[in-house]
């Protein structure tokens, strides 16, 4: 069986078709484009070349037709009757003038002697020009040289010829030009290829490690595992980095609903067992004590010493019938925890409700924000929370030897307000805090261990948390911590 592509794969492969798509474009347009210019540019070469070889068989034409008209203009000058016996200074001087193109004119004698001659000053480089001299043999004997101003075909064919060589070889070579420029283009888009997947590879490598981490921490949050975390790899502050503490917090989250749902199951048992002891303890307590009374009521005799120890007998008895009684009433107030019913109420409205309470007037220092705080509440339950945690607070302070100081305090962040707690005691050991608020577990010397389990699932039926905070709070004791949503379910958990 085939092993699928990666996701790494994948996204490398995609990097390099999306490089590859416009540079094949491009190499397809700029074969086409080389196709046409190469063609184009070979014919206008042929072409100028063509009109070049024109040029230089005109110019040899015209050389040709110079040479012969230098040969007429000899042969007529020569027939002339004055030619031999020129008048010196006048006669080769008129006929200089009467031909445009002589710039000089001499006659010679057989032995080579000059006979008489003629000239005009010219700059011939200036004008493109040269001389070019014509001997013609006299019949009478001597020699009539003449010097004729020509065009410098000479130079000008071998600029001619040069750029003919020119436009031939750039016609041969236009197509190599145009094949090397395609092969570089094409090593150019291959080395962008090899860096785009190079880049790709690295690129998708860290996404992939980083999904993979993620994927390998569910796997482990599945298998039971439930205090895995992911730690993503990589620095500063990207959306996968974001994602990870995201899944981390939802981890947490998820942690700590379990938690509040396994306390919630415990507390549901308590309650079930409460209700069973409220009801089998109530039950027989009445006739005992009637029997009891009844028994000292029906004795006559004289014995003062028995009198007295019947006496004995019903005060112990009605005495721990009646604790026996708060237990059940204690019970009974686990067992039969009325729901949650929530309307938009303001904390300062029920901490001065508190502060009224004769027993925490005196003890009760309240620091509430400067804004109004309204939250949706079960105003009776969240009474009962703070009066639970202050009556605590209150006794914890007395029982180190203080006056039992508590303050309450509140403030909103964002959904959730944050109520206080501090009271003046010893705070809690650290072996309790784990079980401080588990039932019928208490650091006092009097009282049941289910105040503090009540008050924490009250909160957490209202969507919060009630905690112990992990240091001291200012007023030297604990510090117990509720947090309420703003804006919480409208039913409890229950």
């Amino acid at each position: 069986m085939k092993r699928p592509i990666g996701l790494q794969g994948k996204l490398t492969i995609a990097l390099i078709v999306m490089v590859l798509m416009p540079f094949g474009a491009s190499a397809i347009l700029i074969s086409q484009i080389n196709k046409v210019a190469t063609n184009f540019g070979a014919t206008e070469a042929q072409e100028r070349a063509a009109m070049v070889e024109q040029v230089i068989r005109v110019y040899r034409d015209l050389v040709s037709t110079t040479k012969a008209l230098e040969a007429e203009v000899a042969q007529r000058l020569a027939s002339r009757p004055d030619i031999l016996d020129p008048v010196a200074g006048v006669t080769l001087a008129k006929i200089l003038q009467s031909e445009g193109n002589l710039r000089a004119i001499a006659v010679l004698r057989p032995d080579g002697s000059t006979i008489d001659e003629a000239s005009r000053p010219e700059d011939l480089e200036q004008a493109g020009l040269r001389d070019t001299v014509f001997d013609y043999q006299l019949p009478a004997g001597g020699t009539l040289r003449l010097t004729f101003r020509v065009i410098d075909t000479k130079k000008q064919l071998d600029a001619l010829k040069l750029k003919l060589d020119a436009a031939k070889q750039f016609a041969q070579e236009r197509t190599a030009f145009g094949s090397g420029l395609q092969t570089a283009f094409i090593v150019l888009m291959l080395l962008a290829t090899g860096i785009a997947g190079a880049f790709g590879w690295w690129a998708s490598s860290r996404v992939t490690r980083r999904i993979e981490a993620l994927v390998t921490t569910a796997r482990r949050v599945s298998e039971g595992q439930l205090d895995a975390r992911v730690e993503l790899p990589g620095r500063g502050k990207d959306e996968m980095l974001e994602l990870g503490d995201a899944f981390n917090s939802m981890l947490d989250a998820l942690e700590h609903a379990r938690g509040q749902l396994e306390y919630l199951q415990r507390i549901g048992a308590w309650q079930d067992v409460a209700r069973r002891l409220a009801h089998e303890i109530k039950n027989p307590l009445t006739p005992i004590q009637l029997a009891v009374q009844q028994t000292v009521s029906q004795y006559k005799g004289d014995d003062e010493r028995f009198k007295r120890q019947l006496n004995d007998t019903r005060e112990i008895v009605e005495e721990e019938i009646a604790g026996l009684r708060r237990l059940v009433d204690t019970f009974r107030t686990l067992g039969q925890l009325p729901k949650v019913e929530k309307a938009p109420i303001a904390l300062a409205e029920v901490a001065e409700e508190l502060r009224l309470d004769p027993i925490y007037a005196a003890k009760l220092e309240i620091r509430g924000p400067g804004e109004p705080v309204t939250v949706r509440a079960d105003k009776l339950l969240l009474k009962r929370v703070l009066a639970n945690l202050v009556e605590n607070g209150v006794h914890a302070g007395q029982e180190a030897g203080k006056d039992g100081k508590v303050v309450m305090a509140w403030r909103a962040e964002r959904d959730v307000v944050t109520i206080t707690v501090d009271d003046e005691g010893k705070g809690v050991a650290d072996a309790d805090r784990d079980k401080i608020f588990e039932p019928y577990v208490t650091t006092k010397s009097t009282g049941t261990g289910l105040g503090l389990a009540i008050a924490r699932k009250i909160a957490i039926e209202h969507g919060g948390e009630l905690a112990l905070a992990a240091g001291k709070a200012p007023t030297g004791g604990a510090r117990f911590v509720v947090t309420l949503p703003l804006r919480g379910p409208e039913a409890s958990l229950a």
